[in-house]
């Protein structure tokens, strides 16, 4: 009896596309909830739907992300299938260059080169977890020629594995100079974006100068070495994020990661603790509860009649037909946009608000020098 592994390969293609290939450009999709089960009707139609799905789909992963037993070089796609890519995003974090996680980064955007694809768009967003706060004044987020991220996007523009290389910086900037340097060397095949759709070469924010100071330079003068400052950086390295690591929510305060004391988590010794267990103790007995247990009873009672009388409602409801179709309306993008610009403010804000008590307990020469105010000491 003939099956689907008989069919000509332009009609299986025909099916691989209707099943598998994006269709949010689609003005009529029809695509149903098991349209992945096609990858486990036989090993054929395995490896073909695969390569089809990872050929004619834009794929996004985070960088770092922590490796698996089938996935050790872009997780969570498994290595046999990286050869397959054509359209990849890729959400990187930057950081001072001597942390791992600057150096896991620029690991795996030197990888792109190596795994055999062929790229027809490579996007690359390079972002900073930083608040603006921390980041006018530090160094962190801005890599120079030598940044290991910096020297891998070197090595991925000259290995010629993209069509296109589009980076995008968000929160982080090149040194002077850098951008402009790959620039002139990769024009036909490198652009920079301001957001997700809009390129510019526009150098001013692009780049930005050197300050010479970084989140952790503090750490220094107290004592602490290098190793000692990754290994705070370093963390909760074990907990990596699972939502996108473009939202507004990766924001955090430099200094809340690194600084191991905080007024905040202060604890005070036995002793101490003691004392005052034995004076609440003492202020408790002479103390009457709240609420009475007649108040509780009554409003027990209160309770369970409205539960009842609700109940009566919710019989009326069984004959309302739940499979009918209800239209919604669709969210107009530019207030989706707003929404998210207002998340992304209120993220800056809080992380700015740790940041500034943590650089005012630990770190004023950071207000000094950006603000001038060296001659107040």
């Amino acid at each position: 009896m003939p099956n689907f592994s008989d069919m000509p390969a332009e009609l299986r293609n025909a099916v691989y596309s209707e099943l598998l290939q994006d269709t949010q450009s689609c003005k009529h999709p029809r695509r149903t909830d098991n349209e992945l089960a096609l990858f486990t009707v036989s090993k054929q139609l395995h490896d073909e739907s695969t390569s089809y799905f990872y050929q004619h789909n834009g794929m996004d992963i985070d960088a770092p992300t922590h490796a698996t037993r089938t996935a050790t070089i872009l997780p969570p796609i498994a290595d046999k299938y990286l050869q397959f890519l054509r359209r990849l995003t890729i959400y990187a974090t930057t950081a001072q260059a001597k942390l791992p996680v600057a150096q896991r980064v620029a690991s795996t955007i030197a990888t792109l080169a190596t795994i055999g694809a062929n790229f027809e768009e490579l996007h690359i967003l390079i972002q900073s977890p930083l608040s603006k706060l921390i980041n006018s004044r530090v160094d962190d987020s801005i890599m120079d020629a030598k940044h290991p991220i910096t020297v891998a996007l070197w090595n991925l523009l000259e290995s010629g594995v993209a069509k296109i290389t589009r980076i995008e910086l968000k929160n982080a900037w090149f040194a002077t100079g850098v951008a402009q340097a790959l620039h002139a060397k990769y024009d036909s095949r490198l652009q920079f974006l301001l957001n997700a759709k809009t390129p510019t070469t526009d150098f001013v924010v692009l780049e930005r100068h050197l300050t010479g100071h970084f989140a952790s330079s503090h750490l220094t003068s107290l004592g602490l070495d290098d190793n000692d400052i990754a290994d705070a950086h370093c963390s909760d390295a074990g907990s990596m994020r699972s939502t996108p690591s473009s939202l507004p929510s990766s924001l955090c305060s430099a200094f809340a990661d690194i600084d191991t004391f905080s007024v905040d988590s202060f604890r005070l010794s036995s002793d101490d603790t003691s004392e005052i267990g034995e004076s609440n103790d003492k202020s408790d007995a002479s103390e009457q509860p709240f609420f009475t247990e007649d108040d509780i009873e009554e409003w027990q009672n209160s309770t369970q009649e409205s539960e009842e009388a609700d109940s009566g409602g919710y019989e009326d409801l069984e004959d309302i037909d739940v499979d009918e179709d209800v239209e919604i309306e669709d969210v107009p993008q530019d207030f989706i946009d707003a929404l998210m610009s207002g998340m992304e403010k209120t993220a800056h804000h809080v992380a700015a608000e740790a940041d500034m008590t943590y650089i005012t307990n630990f770190a004023p020469d950071l207000l000094l020098h950006i603000n001038h105010l060296g001659h107040l000491v």
